[in-house]
């Protein structure tokens, strides 16, 4: 049976497995630990780079898994090439106190989709921290493809039903191999990237009324999915929705939504003050409440005042523009992310937005959302803009910092993940001003609360149940609906974050400190795969907790105790 292998290596020696030996002598916590040859091995990890470090650790661990489909990847005469990884990204995890490194696997120098494996190496000694990620064993499918992207394109329009696709729509496609775990068989594909229309009948089964409660969350009404097509026969093998001078700046100010004065950076120019902060890359644009799904011209420069103060001119616009700086703020100060994509992009947010697409108000009214086409994009209902949730501009925004790490692929409980992930870091920032963090005993666990139908929240972190979600894997079940429950089942990830997050210790004191508990979701995130699962997640979070809190074994257990427990109380093993 062909399948993904996980690697989840914990930088303390103790903690791997037997076969380890050489492994166990390269890891940050033994440098004190008396073996034969050590001193020689740290001595020859000294003289390497960063990358021919971490490949190494790779090597020598695919050597030793005693597993026939890891050991066939590795290359004993070419370590630099093992296992056949291409590096992706290189960044600082303070945190950790290392450099991480991100490989993407290919084979026959065709990626491979999901699998994906982040190293983390000792800033100062460039020994090993950790491993994260998954392997792929290797394709047993001829690397040729016989159909070209243009005919593989045409496939997938007649499959998906597809009406009035332009020619100008074609999105040129990335060959890559694909593993269907299901059907156990290897599929050199097309992976044609948000194209601009949705699989056919995507939506509709005997789930439905079940779920009717539950609002569909933030997404644009143009539907974008991705799509792998077989390379050789045509056929559509999986899909996805693709919906997640020096300037000196100026102090500004306005109302919000809330009717409440905010302060927020601006820039001067010869037209006045604009809503631009340079310091964040900030940006917030007024589209006039035209038909985002007839592409108008984008408006030609962000909002701009006579002065700096915006008064009540424009709350949703400071509302907005104030939201994003929040946003900004908890992942670049707290987190050490540099923007959403972790390479200080702009970011852009536009207010008065109408589409047409799905949408059942009238004009201009647009109940709505969205972190599109990497901007933030806020519709208005009965007045009210959507510029003034932050926990849903945390919650979209999200999917952009999901998006440029992990790659959660939307659909099924990769899915839910991505979404549950989203409510995760919309709860935290929601709740993180202004005393960075607030109490948690004074959090609020609802995300959008007022926005289901009925009135109430869309999702609840405390009681899942109450918004009409699952609470439990053992109520889990495959569907097609809602790309395979991806807003249904998020609910079993998030009540367990939600225990962990809460849980007390004999004394009524926290369990697991918040700015601790929330710093360590991220780097589990950050380490995830495309089609990680919520037992991917668990993992991934004891393993990130087992070198976080490597200096103390009474600390570190008791941090252990604490995630098996909120896990196991859902059901996530």
């Amino acid at each position: 049976m062909r399948s993904f292998k996980n690697i989840n290596v914990a930088g303390r020696g103790s903690d791997i497995e037997p076969n380890q030996v050489r492994l166990r002598n390269m890891m940050r916590f033994d440098q004190a630990v008396t073996v034969p040859g050590l001193e020689a091995v740290h001595r020859r990890l000294d003289g390497l780079s960063d990358e021919s470090a971490s490949r190494l650790f790779l090597q020598t661990y695919l050597e030793d898994s005693g597993d026939d489909s890891l050991q066939e990847i590795t290359a004993p005469l070419r370590p630099e090439l093992v296992p056949d990884l291409l590096l992706s990204s290189v960044s600082d995890q303070p945190a950790l106190n290392s450099h991480s490194l991100a490989f993407q696997q290919s084979a026959r120098n065709i990626p491979v989709f999901g699998a994906r494996v982040v190293v983390d190496i000792d800033a100062d000694h460039r020994t090993l921290v950790s491993i994260n990620g998954k392997v792929a064993p290797v394709p047993d499918a001829p690397p040729i493809a016989t159909l070209s992207p243009a005919v593989a394109w045409d496939r997938l329009v007649h499959w998906s039903n597809a009406k009035n696709v332009l020619p100008d729509a074609f999105v040129p496609p990335v060959l890559t191999w694909f593993l269907d775990e299901e059907k156990d068989v290897w599929h050199l594909a097309y992976h044609f990237a948000a194209a601009p229309f949705p699989p056919p009948d995507e939506g509709h089964d005997d789930e439905t009324s079940a779920h009717a409660c539950i609002r569909p969350s933030f997404r644009a009404s143009r539907p974008e999915f991705d799509f792998f097509v077989d390379a050789k026969s045509g056929e559509v093998v999986f899909w996805f929705s693709s919906t997640p001078g020096l300037d000196v700046p100026t102090p500004m100010s306005g109302i919000d939504c809330f009717n409440c004065a905010q302060q927020f950076y601006g820039l001067a120019g010869q037209a006045g003050y604009s809503l631009v902060d340079p310091i964040r890359n900030i940006e917030t644009y007024d589209y006039n409440f035209q038909d985002m799904d007839l592409n108008p011209p984008f408006p030609k420069g962000p909002i701009s005042n006579a002065t700096v103060d915006l008064a009540a001119s424009s709350p949703q616009a400071v509302s907005a523009h104030y939201h994003a700086t929040l946003v900004f703020d908890f992942y670049n100060n707290e987190l050490k992310r540099n923007g959403i994509d972790g390479k200080g992009m702009k970011l852009v947010s536009v207010v008065n937005v109408y589409s047409s697409g799905n949408n059942p108000l009238p004009a201009p009214q647009w109940g709505n959302a969205v972190f599109w086409q990497n901007r933030m994009w806020y519709g208005q209902e009965s007045g009210q803009s959507f510029a003034k949730y932050l926990d849903v501009i945390a919650h979209e925004l999200t999917h952009g910092v999901t998006g440029s790490s992990a790659g959660l692929v939307y659909r099924n409980l990769p899915g839910a993940l991505n979404e549950s992930f989203s409510d995760i870091f919309g709860i935290v920032i929601a709740n993180w001003f202004p005393q960075r963090p607030n109490a948690i005993s004074g959090w609020t666990w609802e995300i959008g609360s007022g926005l289901a139908a009925g009135g109430g929240p869309i999702r609840n972190f405390a009681d899942p149940a109450a918004a009409g979600q699952p609470d439990h894997m053992n109520q889990y079940k495959k569907i097609t609906q809602d790309n395979g429950g991806v807003h249904i089942y998020s609910g079993i990830h998030n009540k367990a974050v939600y225990k962990l997050l809460t849980a007390v210790d004999a004394n009524g004191n926290l369990s697991f400190p918040t700015r601790e508990a929330v710093l360590l979701l991220y780097v589990a995130l950050t380490r995830l795969t495309p089609m990680s699962d919520f037992s991917d997640s668990r993992r991934t979070l004891e393993n990130v907790a087992t070198v976080y809190y490597g200096y103390d074994p009474v600390v570190r257990a008791a941090r252990l105790a604490t995630i098996g427990s909120a896990f196991d109380s859902v059901g996530i093993h």
